[in-house]
């Protein structure tokens, strides 16, 4: 009975071991939360306010002004979060409609023409490594030019734009600054924790690799190389020659972008100019999900003439041979009217 309790006890140690690493591994990576509102008004009237929260390039929430209504993109999110915040977050964007209305009145009290409609940008952001929160950004705009910007709980606000001087005061006070720190802490950090306890926000998924070559008759030869459907964000995509030595080509990417089911596209292109065979070149492919760095190697130019020149003689054949067997059925007629006079 004593080893049988010392076997158990033994068991849930390890239990407890591979359950802290699992959650150490979730939460050991890279994540940035981004917020963003957009107000549009007068100096009298709010005329619409939209608001979006992003977690690694994935939209989970949104707000807009004509419903009062706060929109989840998926339904674990809103799980995650729990109801009672998502009331609190869609009643505290409506009680702060008159603050975005208020903020631009005052960047555009000194203009002639009050009734002109004007666009406010707040963009706050926040990253976390792990545990750790590496920085934390707020930043004001104005018809799409920034005004002032602070980075850091600890940091100084920065003028950007003259305009931004008449609302420095504001943000400096020590009301708005410790708002500015308890939104960081319940809204930027807190819901990020809270929707990546919950969730991978996607399942990992590793690149799927096409790698093409095209040929110009100008002689320059254009290598392809496109990664998509995959999760994390983060890759790294290179080309590399069988041989050691420097590519000699010009290279180009479309940069990381997101597909339409929150997974992740890129290509990089390689052009390398007329004389060089094309020969021994390969994308070489890095993602976390997959087990070891992956090479995918160019393919040969296809051999387009021979094929042309295949096709060409299967097509005269072919004439050939319908035209010999309309010869023929002609000369077969004509031979049997022949012998029917005859």
């Amino acid at each position: 009975m004593i080893n049988w309790r010392r076997g158990k006890g033994s068991f849930f140690s390890w239990l407890l071991i591979l359950v802290l690493f699992s959650l150490w591994g979730i939460q050991t990576a890279y994540h940035k939360h981004e917020m963003k509102f957009i107000a549009v008004g007068t100096s009298r009237t709010l005329l619409d306010l939209t608001s979006l929260s992003i977690i690694d390039d994935i939209q989970w929430i949104s707000y807009h002004k004509s419903s009062h209504q706060i929109v989840v993109k998926e339904a674990w999110i809103s799980e995650a979060l729990g109801m009672d915040l998502i009331e609190e977050i869609k009643h505290l964007l409506m009680d702060h409609e008159g603050n975005f209305q208020f903020a631009i009145h005052l960047l555009i009290r000194n203009e002639t023409k009050t009734e002109r409609n004007h666009t406010l940008q707040i963009r706050f952001d926040c990253e976390l490594d792990g545990d750790i929160q590496l920085s934390s950004l707020v930043k004001y705009g104005l018809d799409g030019e920034d005004l002032i910007q602070i980075e850091g709980l600890q940091g100084k606000w920065m003028v950007l734009n003259p305009r931004g001087h008449s609302f420095i005061y504001i943000v400096e006070s020590s009301f708005w600054t410790e708002a500015r720190k308890l939104y960081n802490e319940r809204y930027c950090i807190g819901f990020m924790k809270k929707i990546l306890w919950k969730s991978n926000m996607k399942k990992n998924l590793p690149p799927e690799v096409y790698v093409s070559r095209q040929d110009f008759p100008s002689g320059t030869i254009t290598f392809s190389c496109t990664a998509t459907g995959f999760y994390p964000q983060s890759i790294l995509l290179h080309w590399k020659m069988d041989i050691d030595g420097a590519l000699q080509g010009k290279e180009s990417s479309t940069g990381t972008l997101p597909n339409s089911d929150d997974t992740f596209y890129v290509r990089i292109s390689l052009e390398i100019q007329p004389g060089d065979p094309g020969r021994g070149y390969a994308c070489v492919v890095n993602h976390s999900q997959l087990d070891k760095t992956a090479v995918y190697s160019v393919p040969d130019k296809s051999p387009k003439g021979n094929l042309w020149a295949v096709a060409l003689s299967i097509i005269l054949a072919a004439i050939l041979v319908i035209s010999c067997f309309v010869v023929f059925t002609k000369w077969k007629k004509k031979n049997s009217g022949t012998t029917s006079q005859t």
